[in-house]
């Protein structure tokens, strides 16, 4: 199993071990998977600014009077996370999801090749 990345928090360190636990990925993935793991970390932190900023729900307001933009750079990096796992799935081929293409293709070409050797076989 690949080491883990320095400087990830305990969501990212999660995310980490249960991702490679299931994929097998090629090094560019494993990069993919590393930024995924930070933005999870991200968002944890993010969270915890816009729960304090909304007050702690016994009437006593939160430090920050808007938190707009926090809630929209947490969108952002909600669909940047979204976008990397959606990459991250798309490496993955065959019968099991820990199997994966040894050349990291995952595109059009790469699939048209597959079907190519498919239909040869």
């Amino acid at each position: 199993m690949e080491d883990e990345p320095a400087g990830l928090g305990e969501r990212g360190r999660r995310m980490w071990r249960e991702s490679l636990a299931i994929w097998s990925l090629t090094p560019a993935h494993l990069v993919l998977l590393e930024e995924a793991c930070r933005i999870a970390d991200r968002l944890e932190v993010l969270n915890t600014i816009i729960l304090r900023a909304a007050g702690d729900g016994n009437g006593d307001p939160g430090q920050f009077a808007d938190v707009t933009g926090l809630l929209a750079e947490s969108r952002q990096q909600s669909g940047a996370l979204k976008a990397l796992l959606a990459e991250i799935r798309q490496g993955q081929y065959g019968a099991s999801p820990a199997t994966v293409d040894p050349t990291g293709g995952a595109g059009v070409s790469d699939l048209t090749a597959r079907i190519a050797r498919k239909a040869q076989g």
